[in-house]
């Protein structure tokens, strides 16, 4: 009705003018009040396929602008992964230390050695205050876990010259202990060393023992056998 009523308004001015006298007002009016509902229509339709169009390239460009930073991310924590090494998981299996790291007490366990060593049931050392251990024994509380051996070369060829014990306290105490681990030629003690210290309830500990002195051995055979062994002596 909105539309017609200005129509009919301008109609009715013509006909007191007397412009329209001989034409039908009606469907004048009607064709008219058509034609303006039609061009409303078409600009309507218009106006959405335009905000359509609008949206569909902003939705485009905004793919194209996120698409490269995803792929560099991707291709950046890949690089991380593969050359950091930042998510690769440790394996339950102990690693061997290479001659050139560190070893840490979750590398070490059992004995790992380049060479051949034994343990030795004998214990060739006056101030020792317990019996011979070896790996899974128990002193005072400390529990030997892994030994890592260390070799270097010497006079007659290769010799043991760090050796370096895992061990844990698995005990609810705190335990005081000096440690000694005695080395052996063909079963004749040669060389110990004690490490005092102290270990917390649950604590790992590695303790290392240096014998740099085996270098400038003369009197042992290139042929022969090492053994070892670990025990308690009295806290200095």
């Amino acid at each position: 009705m909105s539309d017609v009523e200005p129509l009919i308004r301008r109609e009715l001015q013509w006909m007191a003018l007397g412009t329209l006298e001989d034409k039908d007002l009606a469907s004048i009016i009607i064709a008219k009040s058509r034609r303006r509902r039609l061009r409303r229509l078409a600009s309507m339709l218009i106006f959405g396929l335009s905000i359509s169009v609008i949206s569909i390239q902003g939705y485009v460009l905004a793919n194209n602008l996120l698409i490269p930073e995803s792929t560099t991310s991707s291709t950046s924590t890949t690089s991380s992964d593969t050359y950091g090494n930042s998510s690769v998981e440790p394996t339950s299996e102990p690693v061997a230390p290479t001659q050139n790291s560190s070893p840490t007490g979750a590398q070490i366990r059992g004995v790992i050695s380049d060479y051949p060593v034994t343990w030795e049931e004998s214990i060739g050392d006056l101030s020792a205050i317990s019996k011979a251990a070896g790996l899974g024994d128990t002193l005072g509380g400390l529990t030997a876990q892994g030994l890592y051996v260390t070799w270097s070369k010497c006079r007659v060829g290769v010799c043991p010259t760090t050796w370096t014990l895992s061990a844990r306290n698995k005990t609810e105490d705190i335990i005081f202990v000096a440690p000694s681990l005695m080395v052996y030629v063909d079963h004749s003690p040669l060389v110990s060393s004690s490490r005092p210290l102290s270990v917390i309830p649950g604590g790992n500990v590695n303790l290392v023992f240096t014998f740099p002195e085996l270098k400038d051995m003369t009197n042992v055979d290139d042929k022969a056998t090492w053994q070892w062994n670990w025990f308690l002596t009295v806290a200095r």
